[in-house]
C-alpha cells in the first residue's frame, strides 16, 4: 500500500488519487465509486491475486452485496479502460489480479487538492442526501478535509454528520469506520468511545454518522460551566479517572488515539457517573490500530485503512499535546498517547485548559503525589513514561488512600528519628547491660529455634523452601548458564569454544542430568522433574513431558504423606499431557489416581475433579463432564485460583458447545475472557479465551464477529507460545471452518495445508486434529475442482478405516461427516454409504438424541438417497434434518440454508 496519496499509471491508464479521477489515454473515464475503488485496490496490489472478499470490501465497504456486483464492476472497468482493461485477469474460484507493470508517483499531502465530493455544496437546511427524512441543521466545525454538521430527522432525532470534502477526508472517514468496526467486533462494551452509527461510502457526498453530544467538546463544555475552575476538585479528578480508563480501554485492544486534545473529548450527562458527567472519546480518524496485521487480517486494510504513517498524519492534533519524539519524526506509540494524557490531566486538575507543562508547572498543583504522576506520564523521554493509562487511573482513584499511606510513612520516619535520638542519649547507660542482654537473646533464639523445629508445619515449610531453592539452582546453574554466551560453559561445564547454546538445548542437556545431579535428594529430584515436564509440555514435546512426569510420580510415591499434594499435581499434569497427546486411556489412569489420592488431601479434591471433568470433555462425554464440573462452579471451590477457575469456565463452555447449547457456551466463554483479561491482555490464557469465544460464534454462523476474536487469539498465541506451537494454530481451525461453511474453498485449503504442515512434527498422525484437517482438506479440494487429489485422499482414508474411524473413545462423528461430504462431492456414492454406516454406528455413542450433527447427518443421507432416486425417503430425511437444525441455528445459518435448499430440490424433483 502506498505511503501517501498519489498518481498510478499502467499502460495508457492514469488514476489520480488527488481528485479521484481516471484517464485512459487522453480521455477521462467515467466510473462509479465502487468500480474506482476496485481498480485502486488492484493497482495497490499489482501482480498479486486479490481475493473476491477483499475486492468486495474495497468496492462496497460495510455493505453486504453478492459476488455478481463484483463481476459487473470488473466488466465495467474492462470496457471503460479499453485495451488496458484486458490486464485485469480472473483467477477462477479465488479473485482477480492486475497483470501489468504499475508505476506510482507519490504526492505530498499538502499538495492534494480538494475534490468536489458534493459536501461543499450543502448548506444549512438542506436535506441530507441518501438519508430520507434527515435534514442538515448547522455546521459544527470544519477543516481542510471535511466538515461536521448537526442533522435532525423529521421525528426529532439528532446526529453528528462528518462529511468528506476531499479524497484525504474520505480516507479519514474510512479509517475511522475501520476502527469503529474493529472495536465493535473485539470490545463492543466501550461506552467511553463514540460509536459510528452508520455511513455512506457508495456515492458522494461521503459521510459517517455519530451521536450528537449537545454539550459540545470539553473546551466548549468547560466554558459553559463557567470554566473548569468552577468545578470542584473531586469532579475534575473524576473526569481524569474516566479519561485514563477510556484511553486504557483503547490501548488494551491495540488502538492508538493519536489526537488526544480537548476538542476530541465530549462530556456527557450521566446520573450514574461520579460527578454526573462521563467522558467520551471521539474522532479516531487520526488514530489507527497499533497492531497493523490485526486490522489487515480483518479484511479492513484494503479499503478502510490507508496505513499511512506520513508525518502530517502522525502529528495530527494541537502541538501542545504531541509527544516530543513524534514532533521529532518518530512514529506515534501508546507512550505518545500517554504524554498527551499527562498534559490533559494537568490541565484538568489545575482547572485551566490553556496551561502547558512549562518549567515551574508544579507550583500550580499543590500535591506532590499528583505532580509525580503527571511528571511520569508527560516525561520528555518516552523511556521514563513508566505509567500506562490503567495504572494512572488506579493511582488517581486511590489518591486519598495514597495520601494516607504517605502521611503514615512520614509519621513513621519522624518516630524513627525520635527513637534514634533517644537511643543515642541512652547508649552509655545501655552499654553496661549489653553482655547480659546478648546472652539472654542467644538463649531466647535457641529456645525459639528448638520450638520451631519441633513444629511439623515449620519443617514442611523448610522442606518446601529447600525444594524451591533446588529448582532455582537447577534453572540458574544447569540451564541458563549453558545458554549464556559469556559463561564459556556448555555440556557438563566444559568450554564450548565460543559456540552459543540455545535455551532449548540447555534445557535438554540439563534435563538429562537431573537424576545424577540430585542422586542424594529424591524430593528435590522429583520437584525438578515436575518442572522440566511442565517446560516440555509447554513446548508441545509431549513424549518428553510424559517421561519426566512419570519420573516425578515415581519419586513422590516413595516420599512421605507430606508430599501428597505435590504427587496429586504431578498426576493431574500427567493426565493433562496425555489427554492433549490423545492417549486417553493413560490419561484416564492418571486422573483416576489423582482423584483417589485427593480423598486423603481434601484441599486438592476440587482441582483433581476439574482435571477429570476436562478429560471427560475431551472424550466427548459431555453430560458426565457437566455432572463433575457444575458442582465446582456452584460451590465456587476454585474461585481463589484464577487459572483453575478459568479452566472450569473453559471446560463447561466446551461441554455446552459440544451439546449444541450455544447460548450457555457463549456465557461461559465470555466469563472466561473477562476473567483472563483482568490479569493481562497478552497471556496464553487470554488467547484461549478469545479462541473459545470465537469458536462458538463460528458454530452459530456469526463469522464476521468471530474473525477478529480468532485473529486476536492467534496474535497472542504467537507472542506467548511461538509461531510454530500447536496453540498458535488453534484459531485457524475455526477460521477454516468459517471458510468451509461459506464456500471459500481456496482460502480454506490454504489454511488447512498450513495447519497440517505445522502439526506434522508436533502431533502424532492419528491425533484427532490432523485427522479432521485431512477430511476437511479432501472436501475443499473436491469442491474447488482438484478432484483427482481429493479422490486420492478419500481412497487412502477408506483403506485406512481402522485407524481413522474405529478407535474406541475417539470422536469420529464430526470427522466422518466431512468425509461423507467429500465422497458426495466426488460422486462416490458407495463410499458415502459406507461412511454413513460408520456414522450410524458411532452417533448413539457420541451424540445425544438432539444434536446439530444428527441433523447434518440426516441432510447428507437425504442427499445420497436423492441421488439414488428415492425421492420419498429423501424427503423424510430432509424434513428430519431441517427440523433438527432449526432447533439449534437461525434461518441464516449455512446448514439451515442447505437443508432449505435440499427441500426445494425435492419439490422440483416431485414436479419433474
Amino acid at each position: 500500500m502506498s505511503p501517501s496519496p498519489g498518481i498510478w499509471r499502467y499502460g495508457e491508464v492514469v488514476l489520480d488519487e488527488r481528485i479521484a479521477a481516471v484517464r485512459a489515454g487522453a480521455a477521462e473515464v467515467e466510473l462509479d465509486r465502487s468500480s474506482y475503488d476496485v481498480l485502486l485496490a488492484l493497482l495497490r496490489h499489482a501482480g498479486e491475486v486479490v481475493t473476491k472478499d477483499e475486492l468486495l470490501e474495497s468496492g462496497w465497504p460495510g455493505r453486504v452485496v453478492s459476488e455478481n456486483s463484483l463481476v459487473k464492476a470488473i466488466g465495467r472497468l474492462r470496457q471503460a479502460l479499453g485495451e488496458d482493461g484486458t490486464a485485469i485477469r480472473v483467477v477462477h474460484g479465488y479473485g482477480y489480479r492486475l497483470a501489468a507493470a504499475v508505476r506510482f508517483e507519490a504526492v505530498a499531502v499538502e499538495k492534494v487538492h480538494a475534490h468536489p465530493h458534493e459536501a461543499e455544496r450543502l448548506r444549512d437546511g438542506d436535506r441530507l442526501p441518501h438519508r430520507p427524512g434527515w435534514r442538515l441543521v448547522q455546521r459544527l466545525g470544519e477543516g481542510s478535509a471535511g466538515v461536521i454538521c448537526l442533522a435532525r430527522s423529521d421525528s426529532g432525532d439528532t446526529r453528528a454528520i462528518k462529511l468528506a470534502t476531499s479524497e484525504s477526508g474520505l480516507r479519514s472517514l474510512k479509517r475511522e469506520i475501520a476502527l469503529a468496526r474493529y472495536i465493535q467486533a473485539v470490545r463492543a462494551d466501550l461506552p467511553a468511545v463514540a460509536p459510528v452509527l452508520g455511513w455512506n461510502l457508495a456515492q458522494p457526498p461521503f459521510f459517517l454518522e455519530m451521536p450528537y453530544y449537545p454539550h459540545g467538546h470539553l473546551r466548549d463544555w468547560a466554558q459553559a460551566q463557567g470554566g473548569l475552575g468552577a468545578l470542584s476538585f473531586q469532579q475534575r479528578l473524576s473526569l481524569c479517572v474516566q479519561l485514563c480508563e477510556a484511553v486504557a480501554a483503547l490501548h488494551e485492544i491495540g488502538i492508538l488515539h493519536k489526537d488526544l486534545k480537548p476538542e476530541n473529548l465530549y462530556p456527557v450527562a450521566d446520573d450514574q457517573a461520579p460527578g454526573g458527567w462521563r467522558i467520551v472519546l471521539a474522532d479516531l480518524g487520526a488514530g489507527e490500530a497499533a497492531l497493523a496485521p490485526q486490522l489487515a487480517e480483518l479484511g479492513l486494510t484494503y479499503s478502510l485503512v490507508d496505513g499511512t504513517h506520513s508525518l502530517s498524519s502522525a502529528q495530527a492534533g494541537s502541538l501542545l499535546y504531541i509527544a516530543p519524539e513524534v514532533i521529532a519524526g518518530e512514529m506515534p506509540t501508546q507512550s505518545s498517547d500517554v504524554y498527551a494524557l499527562g498534559v490533559l490531566l494537568y490541565q484538568l486538575l489545575v482547572g485551566d485548559l490553556r496551561r502547558s507543562l512549562a518549567p515551574g508547572w508544579e507550583a500550580a498543583l499543590d500535591d506532590p503525589l499528583l505532580c509525580e504522576d503527571i511528571a511520569q506520564a508527560a516525561a520528555l523521554d518516552p523511556r521514563q513514561r513508566v505509567l500506562d493509562p490503567r495504572m494512572l487511573a488506579t493511582r488517581l482513584r486511590t489518591l486519598d488512600q495514597r495520601h494516607d499511606e504517605r502521611d503514615q510513612e512520614l509519621r513513621r520516619r519522624d518516630e524513627d528519628e525520635r527513637r534514634a535520638r533517644r537511643r543515642a542519649s541512652e547508649r552509655t547507660r545501655l552499654r553496661m547491660w549489653a553482655a547480659v542482654t546478648a546472652a539472654l537473646l542467644v538463649g531466647l533464639v535457641a529456645t525459639t529455634a528448638m520450638s520451631v523445629r519441633a513444629d511439623r508445619a515449620r519443617l514442611l515449610a523448610e522442606e518446601n523452601a529447600r525444594q524451591r531453592q533446588a529448582v532455582l539452582d537447577f534453572v540458574t546453574s544447569d540451564v541458563l548458564a549453558q545458554a549464556d554466551p559469556y559463561s564459556g560453559k556448555g555440556d557438563s561445564g566444559k568450554p564450548t569454544g565460543g559456540n552459543q547454546v540455545s535455551v532449548r538445548d540447555a534445557v535438554d542437556r540439563a534435563a538429562a542430568q537431573v537424576d545424577q545431579r540430585f542422586a542424594d535428594d529424591p524430593a528435590a529430584a522429583a520437584t525438578v522433574h515436575a518442572l522440566v515436564a511442565n517446560v516440555f509440555f509447554g513446548q508441545d514435546r509431549h513424549a518428553l513431558a510424559i517421561g519426566h512426569y512419570r519420573q516425578a510420580r515415581a519419586l513422590y510415591r516413595g516420599l512421605g504423606a507430606d508430599q501428597l499434594p505435590a504427587l496429586i499435581r504431578v498426576e493431574t499434569g500427567l493426565c493433562d499431557v496425555q489427554r492433549i497427546a490423545n492417549d486417553l486411556a493413560a490419561a484416564e489412569e492418571a486422573c483416576a489416581s489423582a482423584l483417589r489420592l485427593s480423598e486423603e488431601a481434601p484441599a486438592q479434591r476440587p482441582f483433581a475433579s476439574l482435571k477429570m471433568g476436562q478429560l471427560r470433555t475431551e472424550q466427548g462425554r459431555y453430560r458426565q463432564a457437566q455432572a463433575i464440573l457444575q458442582p465446582l462452579l456452584a460451590s465456587q471451590a476454585l474461585k481463589d485460583d484464577a487459572k483453575a477457575q478459568g479452566e472450569l469456565y473453559w471446560s463447561l463452555g466446551l461441554c455446552a458447545r459440544g451439546l449444541g447449547e450455544y447460548g450457555q457456551a457463549r456465557k461461559h466463554f465470555e466469563n472466561l475472557l473477562a476473567l483472563y483479561r483482568s490479569a493481562g491482555e497478552t497471556t496464553t490464557w487470554t488467547a484461549w479465551a478469545y479462541n473459545s469465544l470465537g469458536s462458538v460464534l463460528v458454530e452459530t454462523g456469526d463469522y464476521d464477529a468471530a474473525e477478529p476474536l480468532l485473529l486476536n487469539a492467534r496474535r497472542i498465541f504467537e507472542q506467548t507460545q511461538g509461531v510454530g506451537q500447536v496453540e498458535a494454530q488453534m484459531p485457524n481451525i475455526w477460521r477454516t471452518e468459517s471458510r468451509l461453511r461459506r464456500g471459500q474453498w481456496h482460502e480454506a485449503r490454504a489454511l488447512l495445508q498450513s495447519l497440517l504442515d505445522s502439526w506434522s512434527g508436533a502431533l502424532k498422525p492419528d491425533h484427532p486434529l490432523p485427522l479432521r484437517a485431512q477430511a476437511n482438506l479432501a472436501w475443499a479440494e473436491a469442491m474447488s475442482g482438484d478432484r483427482a487429489i481429493a479422490l486420492t485422499r478419500l481412497q487412502a482414508a477408506m483403506r485406512d478405516r481402522a485407524r481413522l474411524f474405529d478407535q474406541p473413545g475417539d470422536r469420529v462423528v464430526p470427522r466422518v461427516l466431512r468425509w461423507v461430504r467429500a465422497a458426495l462431492a466426488l460422486d462416490r456414492l458407495d463410499d458415502a454409504a459406507t461412511l454413513l454406516a460408520i456414522y450410524d454406528s458411532r452417533a448413539d455413542e457420541e451424540l445425544p438424541a438432539a444434536h446439530p450433527l444428527r441433523g447434518e447427518g440426516d441432510c447428507l443421507r437425504a442427499q445420497l438417497t436423492l441421488r439414488q432416486r428415492d425421492v420419498g425417503q429423501a424427503r423424510g430425511e430432509a424434513i428430519s434434518c431441517d427440523r433438527m437444525l432449526r432447533t439449534f441455528y437461525s434461518p441464516a445459518h449455512p446448514l439451515v440454508r442447505e437443508s432449505a435448499s435440499l427441500l426445494q430440490r425435492l419439490d422440483q424433483a416431485d414436479r419433474g
